[in-house]
This record gives structure tokens, sequence and C-alpha cells, in this order.
């Protein structure tokens, strides 16, 4: 095993400054030789991302972020989380065939990772996303709940997010996709996408950024500037914040329901009341007491037969 361990070091330092594509032909091959190989590689890749980080605090030059090179950056950006991001994406090999890698966050769960190209996925609370690289393509599927991208720039090997029936392509952009069954809501941050159906590949739609764009099936593509308060308050999650600017009831509760294994519910009568204010997504006793105070209601506490706390919003 500490021969495997060795080789495995040796193939994170390659993977570290890029492989070249008879290299990546050949760690192809050690991967499949022995299930262990994988384990070993994650293992000394995590290691190297530890190594990175230590070296950046004790240097302590104060240089700034965008100043240092690409490599330190692309572990910065997932602080801790780096390492726990390499042992659930894993390492993405691009050859001709597609791996496809899963990553699933909890309820609750918020996480910031880096993706195999220098990409940096941060992903929203009960989100599946599936990430397959190939030499030619990066291919990643939002299959449930949310996630912001931004996206490492390379013309060669388009980015491209499916969301139901729909795409969302960006070189060197950074954009949301939030899917809500097969209907998708997109907002662009940085750059310019491209979005269309595979119902109709040749309807394409181009939305930059400052402008978001609503996606239903049966419907054209729906493209809106945004003020920025409105921006502020889609992705105000990326903080842990729950922003509401004149959201109904009903909506804000089922907003924090996303993030919270104890479920709010508000008494049909108001639900259609407006709220207003930011909250921590965690916060719901904070959230339930405000918004009850601002739609004239009160907050109730009842105890199911399965057991656990039910907070209701009532008059």
């Amino acid at each position: 095993m500490a021969m495997i361990d060795d080789i495995a070091c040796r193939w994170a330092a390659t993977i570290d400054r890029g492989l070249a594509p008879d290299e990546e032909v050949r760690l192809a091959a050690w991967l499949a030789a022995d299930r262990r190989h994988r384990g070993a590689l994650l293992r000394a890749s995590a290691a190297l991302s530890l190594l990175d980080r230590g070296r950046a605090l004790a240097s302590g030059d104060g240089e700034p972020a965008h100043a240092r090179p690409r490599r330190d950056r692309r572990w910065l950006y997932g602080g801790g989380g780096a390492i726990a991001a390499m042992l659930v994406v894993g390492v993405v090999i691009g050859s001709s065939t597609a791996r496809t890698e899963r990553i699933d966050t909890r309820v609750g769960e918020i996480r910031r990772m880096p993706l195999a190209d220098g990409s940096v996925a941060m992903v929203n609370s009960d989100t599946v996303l599936r990430v397959a690289y190939t030499k030619a393509r990066r291919d990643v599927e939002v299959a449930k709940g949310e996630a912001w991208f931004e996206v490492a720039h390379n013309s060669a090997r388009p980015f491209v997010v499916a969301s139901g029936p729909f795409r969302v392509q960006a070189v060197g952009t950074a954009f949301d996709v939030r899917r809500d069954g097969d209907a998708a809501r997109v907002v662009v941050t940085k750059g310019v996408v491209r979005i269309w159906s595979i119902a109709d590949a040749r309807a394409v739609r181009h939305v930059a950024a400052g402008h978001g764009a609503t996606l239903r099936v049966g419907s054209p593509v729906q493209v809106a500037a945004l003020a920025p308060q409105a921006s502020d308050q889609q992705l105000a999650w990326r903080e842990g914040r729950i922003v509401l600017d004149n959201m109904t009831l009903g909506a804000a509760v089922a907003e924090f329901n996303r993030y919270n294994n104890e479920q709010l519910a508000v008494a049909p009568q108001l639900a259609g009341r407006r709220v207003v204010g930011w909250f921590r997504i965690y916060d719901v006793d904070g959230f339930a007491a405000a918004s009850a105070a601002m739609v004239g209601g009160r907050v109730e506490h009842s105890a199911p037969r399965d057991g656990g706390e039910v907070t209701r919003i009532v008059p």
C-alpha cells in the first residue's frame, strides 16, 4: 500500500501542474488497474490542498488573492471545504469517455467547491449535481435544486449546464441556475450565456450580466433586466441569507423551508400578505416572529404525532 500511496502523491502533483495528453492516458490506465488507486489519489490530492493552504497562511505576506498564482487561488476559494470537495467530486480525467461525478448537499447545507477544470460551483441546500467532463466538453446537470457557477475560460471545451430540457452554455462567465421540476430560472452575474431548449435547439437566446431568464416547457425563454435588489434577493443564499423584498408570506415560508428540517406553515388567509426584511437562513423563530407581526398574525407551536415541533403563522 505504501508504494500505491507514493505513486498517488506523484500523480497528485502532476495533476496540480496540469496533465499532458500522454499523462492523461497513463493516469486513466493506473486508476483502472486497481480500485484502491482512486482512493489513494483522492487522499493525496486532499493532502496537497492542505499543504498549499499551510504555505499561504505561513507566508503572511498580505498579498491579495487575485495576485497569487492560479493554483493557490483555486484552493483558497473552497477554504476548509476544498478537501471535502475533492472527496465528493473526485478527480475528473479528460478522456474521450465522460466520467460522471455526483455532488449532493443536504437540507441546510451550502457548499462552495472547485471543479476539476478550475471552475467553481456554489451549491445550494438540497441540491443534486452531476458533472461529466471529456476533452471536448464540460457538462453539468442540475438534477435538483440550485447552483451558482463561476466558469473557467476554455473556448475549446464548452461549459454547458442542463436543467431539465433546457441548456445554458457559458465561457468565462458566472451565473446561477435554479431548477423547479421542468421549469428553471437563470440569473447571470458576469459575462453572457446562451440558453436553448432541446425541443428547439435553433431558438437560442443570449442573456447578459444583470439579466435573468425564466424557462418553462412549451413557452419561449423570457429574459428581463434585473434591478440590483432583485438580484440580491435571488442570490442572497450564497451568503447564508434570505432577503424578502415585498415577497408574499407564502413564498417566504416556502423559501425558509428549503433550508430547514423544521418546517413552517402559514394559514391560507395570511399567505398572500407581503413581508420585507432579511434573515439568516436558519433563523426560523426570528423570521416567524417578525413576519407574524408584519401581517397581523401570531406564532403557534404544536407537536405533530410523529414528534418534533411545527411552527405555524396564524391569524
